[in-house]
C-alpha cells in the first residue's frame, strides 16, 4: 500500500464523518486499521531522541499558530523556520527577526514506559507574523515503541481582539509507524496520524486533524512535513510545517517554512505527498 493511498483513505475518512452527520452513522476508521491494531513487534518505530525532540518543537510551533488562528482569524501567511537539535540543544525559531522561539529538552527515559519532552518559549522572542504568543509550555510523552505521542497540555497565551493576553490550552495524541510498517517499503521514514483540540479559558474551541511524515537524509536532503486541517471552527484552515535538511543520529538541523492557507482539509498537500515519496 502507498502512502498517498494511505493519506487518500485518511482523507476519505473524514469526508465521510461530515456526510455521516446526516445519515446518523458514525464514521469508519482509516484503513490502514481495517484489521485493527498493528502486530506489537511489526508496529515499533526506531525513533530517535533527537526526532522526538525536533517533532515536539513542531507541535508547539503548530499550536502557537492554532492560537492566534482563533483569535485573529485564518490569514494567508509563510513564515520562515529553523530547527535544530544536537546532544546540547534543541529549539526551533519561526522568523528569524522579532520571532517565536521554543527550546525542548528531553527527559530521562523510563524503562517499560517511555520518555518525556518539555518544551519552554524563549524570553524574548515572542512574535508571530507579528502577533504576541506568550508563557508556551508544555509535555510531550513518548511511549516504550516510540508508536504513540500524547501532549495532554500545552499552555499558551496570544494577544487577543480586545488587546489582552487570551490564555489557551492544547492536547493532541499521535500515533507513529514506519514507512515499512504497511508495505511502504522505506524503513527511514516514519509516518503518523492523529487528532488535536485546542481550548480557551478551560474550554473547547477548535479540533483538528493532523498528519505528518519525516525522511532522514541519506546522500540526500531529509524531509519533516507536518499538516494540520482544522475540522471544528469557524472556517476551514492549513497549517503546514515543511523542512528539509539534516536528520542524523545526533544531529538534525532543518529549514523551511510554516504557512497558514484557508484550504479545505480534502486539498491535496503537495509537500506531504513529496515527502512521503522522497
Amino acid at each position: 500500500m502507498k502512502t498517498n493511498k494511505i493519506i487518500a483513505a485518511a482523507v476519505a475518512t473524514v469526508l465521510l464523518g461530515a456526510s455521516s452527520v446526516a445519515s446518523a452513522e458514525a464514521p469508519a476508521a482509516p484503513s490502514i486499521y481495517d484489521n485493527g491494531p498493528a502486530s506489537a513487534r511489526l508496529n515499533v518505530t526506531d525513533m530517535r531522541e533527537t526526532e522526538k525532540l525536533a517533532f515536539s518543537l513542531y507541535e508547539a510551533a503548530m499550536q502557537s499558530a492554532e492560537a492566534q488562528i482563533y483569535v485573529n482569524g485564518c490569514m494567508n501567511s509563510t513564515s520562515s523556520v529553523t530547527g535544530y537539535v544536537d546532544l546540547n540543544d534543541a529549539d526551533i525559531t519561526v522568523n528569524e527577526t522579532n520571532g517565536l522561539t521554543i527550546a525542548a529538552v528531553a527527559r530521562n527515559p523510563l524503562a517499560g514506559f517511555g520518555q518525556h519532552i518539555d518544551v519552554t518559549q524563549t524570553a524574548g522572542q515572542n512574535l508571530l507574523n507579528g502577533k504576541e504568543i506568550e508563557a508556551l509550555r508544555g509535555r510531550y510523552t513518548y511511549n516504550q515503541k516510540n508508536n504513540l505521542m500524547v501532549n495532554e497540555r500545552t499552555e499558551l497565551q496570544a494577544r487577543g481582539q480586545r488587546g489582552g493576553l487570551d490564555r489557551f490550552r492544547s492536547s493532541v495524541i499521535k500515533d507513529f509507524y514506519r514507512g515499512d510498517t504497511f508495505g511502504q517499503g522505506n524503513k527511514y521514514e516514519i509516518i503518523d496520524y492523529g487528532l488535536q483540540v485546542l481550548s480557551k479559558n478551560g474550554y473547547p474551541v477548535n479540533k483538528y486533524w493532523q498528519r505528518s511524515a519525516s525522511v532522514r537524509d541519506n546522500g540526500v536532503e531529509g524531509c519533516v512535513v507536518f499538516v494540520k486541517d482544522r475540522l471544528v471552527g469557524t472556517s476551514a484552515c492549513r497549517i503546514t510545517l515543511e523542512t528539509t535538511g539534516y536528520n542524523q543520529p545526533d544531529y538534525f538541523d532543518q529549514t523551511g517554512t510554516l504557512k497558514i492557507e484557508r484550504v479545505n482539509p480534502n486539498t491535496p498537500s503537495p509537500v506531504l505527498t513529496a515527502c512521503n515519496n522522497g
